[in-house]
């Protein structure tokens, strides 16, 4: 690779390099109209094809730019990872969490909570990026951790809402707040796999049906 050297000194590519660390850095980056638009084409390619197989040339195609134009603005695809997920991951952890806290039955706050978790991936479907990728696996580093810990939050909410419903006999005593967690939640989650927008179910009727479900396993028999 030839390296030719700037006025200001040093090799182009690494000036290069520091003006896009610096824009990537610059305080305005994030209401940048250009940005918003490659987070956007990011989230796109990455649920068409998954996050392991998208490449930055996938992106740059989707959002019609060029890949010199896409490296101004970004260095990693982890990066546009965190930027498509963080908003989304915060909004759905602090509305279940406010939904947790209400005032109301146990029956009452988990259904809101369910509904309001299938509105969120309604409203922001850049979740279900997140909801098909192992983060563990894919990112790393401070903001990966915020991400697992936004998520560790929302699960630790709904289970505060089923033990208290096991504490005031809403719910059966037999099964432990947390497996049930996780088998309600799994079966939300796992909706990236096979809900599509023209389906015969809207995202709404299907959290519903499972809402029902997860109501009828966890009712105290009767009698």
């Amino acid at each position: 690779m030839v390296r030719t050297r700037t006025a200001g000194g040093g090799t182009q590519a690494s000036v290069i390099a520091r003006r896009r660390a610096e824009r990537r850095q610059a305080s305005g980056r994030r209401s940048d109209a250009r940005w918003a638009e490659i987070v956007q084409g990011a989230g796109k390619v990455f649920r068409r094809l998954g996050y392991s197989q998208s490449t930055l040339e996938d992106v740059a195609a989707e959002v019609g730019i060029n890949r010199a134009t896409l490296y101004y603005y970004v260095g990693t695809k982890e990066e546009l990872l965190v930027a498509l997920l963080q908003q989304p991951m915060e909004a759905l952890r602090t509305r279940l969490e406010e939904v947790a806290d209400r005032d109301i039955s146990a029956t009452e706050r988990l259904a809101a909570a369910l509904r309001e978790y299938v509105r969120t991936m309604e409203e922001l479907p850049e979740l279900f990026v997140f909801l098909g990728e192992n983060v563990h696996n894919v990112m790393s580093g401070p903001e990966a951790e915020r991400l697992r810990e936004d998520a560790d939050r929302w699960g630790r909410a709904l289970t505060r809402v089923i033990v208290s419903g096991v504490d005031s006999g809403e719910f059966r005593n037999d099964i432990d707040p947390q497996v049930a967690v996780l088998g309600i939640t799994g079966m939300y989650n796992w909706i990236h796999r096979w809900y599509r927008s023209d389906g015969r179910r809207s995202l709404a009727e299907i959290g519903e049906i499972f809402l029902e479900m997860a109501l009828s396993a966890l009712r105290p028999p009767k009698g």
